[in-house]
């Protein structure tokens, strides 16, 4: 017979605050527009990119935010966090380009796309694709660029509930264009 030894009572919680770990958390800021693009290119890229059909667009969307950003640095450099502005000029990009795209016929997929074995890649984009406008951008934002729900909002001047709920509603058409029940996602 083994005789159980009683773990010590439990202390009350006190966070650690570490100034290393505290340093990590303020944002990244550029001092120079080489900077700029240097530590947020990646960022916009992935949101232009997963927002827009066509490598192109998404390419132009980026050289566009950056063009905005050099021709506003002063402005840029006053913003509490640089990302997030980049992002919000990255989103009206967007917006334009998505106003042309009803304004022209988009180049349709075709079999070669397909045969080239990308179509995990297609079907996902065609999925987001197929979202409302509002869904697409939260989702993209979230899961992409990986903004919490109340950076979400500040972009898109939406409160944290609205945009919490935007977001659950563009999981379920996920879902429902995926063919999945509800909460299964992955």
């Amino acid at each position: 017979m083994t005789l159980l030894r009683r773990a010590p009572k439990a202390r009350n919680w006190e966070p650690n605050i570490d100034i290393a770990l505290e340093e990590q958390v303020t944002p990244v800021r550029a001092r120079t527009p080489d900077e700029l693009v240097t530590l947020f290119s990646d960022e916009v890229w992935r949101f232009a990119s997963a927002q827009v059909n066509s490598r192109e667009d998404a390419e132009d969307i980026v050289m566009e935010t950056f063009s905005a950003a050099f021709r506003n640095f002063s402005r840029l450099e006053r913003a509490d966090n640089q990302a997030h502005w980049l992002l919000s000029v990255a989103r009206n990009k967007v917006a334009n380009t998505h106003r042309k795209r009803y304004r022209r016929a988009e180049e349709p997929l075709n079999d070669d796309h397909i045969a080239q074995g990308d179509t995990s890649g297609i079907m996902a984009r065609q999925v987001l694709a197929d979202l409302p406008e509002s869904q697409r951008e939260v989702i993209t934002l979230k899961y992409v660029n990986g903004l919490s729900i109340e950076e979400i909002g500040a972009l898109t001047h939406r409160t944290a509930a609205a945009t919490n709920s935007l977001l659950q509603r563009g999981r379920q058409s996920l879902r429902t264009a995926l063919g999945l029940p509800k909460g299964e996602e992955n």
